[in-house]
């Protein structure tokens, strides 16, 4: 569930790009279960039937209308884009004591990188992996992974949604470090944790520092305001969920997690550095078709004092933006999949909300309902977006609406995009 153009100065165009590319969430939850080689690492699985290399990718598309867009004057308008989103290579493989997963992303080329925002526009001109990892399973079931891979926070993914939800906003959801991961399933209880030493690498792009796949702690753009210059390391982070309740097909578990980081300052003053604290807990609820999950994470930033404390600069998708330092998100989830026409599709809907600390900043939100359904090698997915202060949504909300907030109007947007597996 980011490109903001650098030369671009005004923050309307920033969001529009900003929506775009977070569509790169799209490929989540359920194309991420048809790669075999991210199972061990992402979730609990035994052994392989069947071993081998799998290679492959998706080449997507997406179309977006935005009924809080504005012209370059600042006037609101609709707007309304068919384009290439992105082409995704991945390899794979799954052994029975080892595993590996390497997955890499283009982007470019399309009205999300234009010329108006500094870009060539050639497909491929910005790109970045998601993630290469390998590991091996033990004869007892625990798993060990090295590499570019998730945080094991919560759960890779909090919901269905494409997007993400406000957490990807403030770099808590599906985030990806380089380091090493174990997993140990036991009765009734699942436990994962990890060592990051570093962050994701800066890829392919023309921002400063923000050609990444998740939300990181970065270097800002000189259009982000009081932009700050930090990068995130040992990084240490854990994940305890078990079965509370099992019977018939109700099913009902609960999760606790933690994180702690250092924020290195790379602004070359001797301000000293920072960290990063995370508490999540969350619970889940499954009745026959029907699932639903309730989520609260509190994340704290402390940075050294000499400068303003109160916001600080991550990016991903080639592009950067400000978010508070402190405040708690709160995400709650439903969904079922339903038969329409004969064809299956899983409908959700979810609502997050970022409620910040400072009695000054406007919280920001997000409602998501949306609507996913797979034929043969394509997938498609709809979601129709209504956020308040949230840079992934409606025009003059980038570069600060995580942080002190924007206009504090609710701005709607719809997409679909449309994936071929290959």
């Amino acid at each position: 569930m980011h490109p903001a153009f650098r030369f671009v100065r005004s923050p309307l165009v920033l969001a529009l790009c900003l929506a775009c590319a977070s569509l790169a969430h799209a490929e989540a939850p359920a194309e991420a279960v048809s790669t075999p080689a991210e199972t061990p690492a992402a979730t609990a699985a035994p052994a392989p039937a069947h071993t081998g290399w799998t290679l492959g990718g998706v080449l997507r598309g997406r179309w977006d209308v935005r009924f809080n867009d504005a012209h370059g004057d600042g006037t609101r308008r609709t707007s309304n884009h068919l384009s290439f989103d992105t082409l995704i290579l991945k390899a794979d493989y799954d052994g029975r004591d080892y595993f590996a997963s390497a997955q890499y992303r283009f982007y470019g080329g399309s009205v999300l990188y234009s010329h108006a925002g500094g870009y060539r526009n050639y497909p491929g001109e910005v790109s970045f992996p998601l993630q290469a990892y390998a590991g091996r399973r033990f004869a007892n079931g625990d798993r060990v992974a090295v590499g570019l891979q998730p945080v094991v926070l919560d759960e890779q993914y909090w919901g269905a949604q494409v997007l993400g939800s406000i957490g990807f906003v403030v770099g808590l959801e599906e985030v990806y470090a380089p380091g090493i991961t174990y997993r140990h399933d036991g009765q009734g209880y699942r436990l994962a944790a990890g060592y990051y030493p570093t962050s994701t690498p800066d890829g392919k792009g023309i921002s400063r520092d923000g050609a990444r796949y998740s939300t990181a702690f970065v270097q800002g753009d000189s259009y982000v305001p009081n932009g700050t210059r930090t990068s995130e390391r040992d990084l240490v982070a854990a994940t305890l969920d078990w079965d509370l309740y099992r019977h018939d097909d109700i099913t009902v578990s609960a999760a606790v997690s933690g994180l702690y980081s250092r924020l290195q300052d790379e602004s070359g003053t001797p301000q000293g550095d920072g960290e990063r604290r995370a508490l999540v807990a969350s619970i889940k609820v499954g009745n026959g078709s029907w699932r639903g999950k309730v989520l609260v994470a509190r994340q704290d930033i402390s940075l050294p004092a000499a400068r303003d404390t109160h916001v600080i600069t991550v990016g991903g998708f080639d592009a950067s933006y400000n978010i508070a330092t402190k405040g708690t998100v709160v995400f709650a989830e439903v969904g079922r999949p339903v038969t329409l026409g004969g064809q299956d599709v899983d409908l959700y809907a979810s609502l997050s909300r970022f409620i910040k600390d400072e009695a000054d900043f406007k919280d920001s939100q997000r409602l998501t309902l949306g609507g996913a359904w797979t034929h043969g090698r394509l997938r498609v997915s709809s979601e129709l977006l209504v956020g308040r202060n949230d840079p992934f949504v409606g025009a003059g909300q980038y570069t600060s609406g995580a942080a002190e907030g924007g206009d504090d109007r609710y701005k709607t947007s719809l997409f679909t995009v449309i994936g071929y597996r290959f």
